[in-house]
């Protein structure tokens, strides 16, 4: 570990057990320590709107932590504030006075105001355009948002495949204002992906079925993240023979079956060092995975890598390994492998989540129908569970203690799931509801379920709903279901992914590239959101959606329908209600670490209509700072 990083490690996790102990009150345990996270800046966007300027950008978390909703903002323009009173009740802005002008915002803590933050990203065209280099045949699949240059901005590593498979995948770096910054050719091992077994299968080649993005769609094995604290985040990714960096490196190995896990440089798309990924699965055939990052310490990053095969027949019983790596800036350490055991009933599903599923501050793996412990202990396995594709982690009830999960369940090759879908404790795994199977079901569809969501969409129940893909919701088990009240609607709305794009705290609805709003009163979906010109990908999913720019709401980056840039679209709803960035709730920023099949994004706490107070986060910056505005 590098001395100055360790000095800077050390004094804050020594800061936050010191803050914690002298702050308690007697009686009471002592403040856990507080985890490390990304110093952020203020993420200042500019979209016309109306007959003026919509401007919005972030309350931090590290702000919120200090000051709750104690701190307000002034908007400049060209240097002079547009504002009369401080801006308190949201952080957003409309100003429809005349002129083009740079905008900027300063916060103000105990009547004290800060500098100015960085002028405001401009969407002049009501969305930021980031052109791809060139590359005939590609499409980008995934994207992992990451400061990969310090300076406060995300910046987004994206990886690109090529659509007719006879093109090796690539990984590219990419500014939100359009500048390339390298390109990573994952080599001819990623060929493999075209001899997959099946849909949901890997392809039939070395250990991971692809050097980077796995065996067909469901597998990432790339994830972005600052793991050695040094503000820049790492880009880390499987590799084997034939990868080329950015620099022209090479990794030679003599086997495809040779593969590494390889920390690589986010600013430069060189290597710094690498590790090779087990092979205790080689016997089985070739194995896909997921890459994400966990808090296993409660304060810093850890990677999660993930190797899953299917042994035997097609579609055979599962196997999965875990292991979790440290990076101290020149080494990639083993924490600590876990097989999980094949005796466990534990089966594999699509995407992997990292949260606090007991809220000790240290973060589990959940895989569906099982969690693994912070320690590389098997949690427990949901009693009857199989495999599913997708499952939902959140404080789905907020009259209940601790987190909920929904989670649907495949049936496949004759193989009838006991159930459809169930609603349980995330903690200990209970079934809470169960789904139940049609009684005279009339084809295989009847049974297997293939999509699964979970958002509050209906302000008249308290608490979030959830609904499968069902086509006939006059079965048992199909419908909308309240988390208290059970079934409320017999239609049901589209469901792929859940976002918050409107001005109140229910959440929307994306699919392919639009935004729709369910009314519960019609039991119908009304667009609010439908831009032109761009396109989803597989599974109708874009590339990524999150809080990356602006308030607490989320951005939409979808890729040109001539597959030659990626465009950044963001609300322009105005709202009274102010929540600090998503980004810097854990729960919700670990999601964006896995993509794999893709997922809805959640936070730690309650977010929905009868949200009142949001709970303060335990984070702290690396060194300490709240943000990248001085603060008194």
């Amino acid at each position: 570990m590098h001395p100055d990083r360790r000095r800077r490690i050390g004094a804050v996790t020594a800061a936050a057990l010191l803050a914690g102990l002298f702050s308690a009150p007697a009686g009471h345990a002592a403040e856990p320590p507080r985890r490390i996270v990304e110093n952020l800046d203020r993420g200042l966007v500019a979209v016309p709107s109306g007959e003026g300027t919509f401007l919005s950008w972030r309350l931090l978390g590290t702000e919120y932590a200090r000051y709750g909703n104690d701190i307000a903002f002034n908007v400049y323009k060209n240097g002079r504030r547009l504002n009369r009173a401080p801006v308190t009740k949201s952080t957003t802005y409309q100003d429809d006075s005349p002129g083009a002008g740079a905008y900027t915002v300063r916060a103000v803590v105990n009547g004290h105001e800060q500098k100015a933050s960085r002028a405001a990203l401009d969407f002049a065209d009501g969305y930021a355009e980031i052109p791809l280099a060139a590359a005939d045949g590609y499409t980008v699949q995934h994207a992992w948002p990451g400061d990969l240059d310090g300076d406060g901005r995300y910046e987004l590593v994206v990886s690109r495949l090529s659509t007719d498979r006879s093109g090796t995948d690539l990984l590219e770096a990419y500014t939100l204002t359009g500048e390339r910054l390298w390109r990573v050719d994952l080599g001819p091992n990623s060929l493999a992906q075209a001899a997959g077994n099946g849909a949901n299968d890997p392809a039939p080649a070395a250990i991971s079925g692809s050097t980077a993005i796995g065996g067909y769609r469901n597998d990432d094995n790339v994830t972005v993240y600052d793991l050695d604290g040094d503000g820049r985040a790492e880009v880390l990714v499987h590799t084997a023979d034939g990868t080329t960096f950015a620099d022209g490196a090479q990794v030679t190995a003599a086997s495809p079956a040779n593969q590494f896990v390889s920390v690589i440089d986010g600013a430069t798309g060189t290597e710094r060092t690498r590790q090779p990924v087990p092979d205790d699965f080689v016997a089985d055939g070739p194995a896909g995975g997921h890459f994400g990052i966990a808090y296993l310490d409660g304060v810093h990053p850890s990677l999660v890598t993930k190797l899953v095969t299917r042994v035997g027949a097609k579609r055979g019983a599962f196997r999965i390994l875990f292991q979790t790596w440290d990076f101290d800036g020149t080494d990639l350490n083993l924490r600590w492998k876990y097989v999980v055991p094949a005796t466990s009933g534990a089966t594999s599903f699509h995407q992997i989540r990292t949260v606090d599923v007991d809220q000790d501050g240290k973060d589990e793996i959940a895989d569906g129908n099982y969690v693994v412990n912070s320690d590389g202990t098997l949690r427990y396995v949901v009693d009857g569970a199989g495999h599913g594709d997708r499952f939902d982690i959140a404080d789905l009830d907020p009259d209940r203690p601790g987190l909920e999960g929904f989670a649907i369940q495949q049936s496949e090759l004759g193989v009838v799931s006991k159930f459809p879908w169930y609603y349980y404790d995330a903690d200990t795994g209970e079934r809470l509801v169960t789904g139940v199977h049609p009684a005279n079901p009339t084809s295989d569809a009847d049974l297997d379920v293939g999509r699964g969501s979970a958002a509050d969409i209906d302000p008249n129940h308290p608490g979030y709903e959830y609904w499968t893909s069902t086509a006939d919701v006059t079965r048992p088990g199909a419908g909308v279901f309240n988390v208290q009240d059970g079934k409320v609607s017999t239609t049901t709305p589209s469901v792929n992914f859940r976002i918050w794009w409107d001005g109140d705290k229910a959440s929307e609805l994306l699919d392919y590239t639009h935004v729709e709003k369910w009314d519960p009163a019609t039991e119908t979906s009304t667009k609010l959101f439908d831009p032109a010109g761009v396109v989803s990908g597989a599974r109708n999913a874009t590339p990524f959606y999150g809080d990356l720019l602006g308030d607490w709401r989320e951005e939409i980056l979808a890729e040109t329908a001539d597959h030659t840039a990626l465009r950044i679209y963001t609300t322009t709803e105005p709202t009274k209600t102010r929540i600090y960035t998503l980004a810097q709730n854990p729960e919700y920023r670990l999601g964006w670490t896995v993509r794999g099949y893709l997922q809805s994004t959640y936070t730690d706490y309650y977010l929905g209509t009868e949200t009142r107070r949001i709970p303060r986060p335990a984070i702290t910056t690396e060194e300490g700072a709240l943000s990248r505005d001085d603060h008194a």
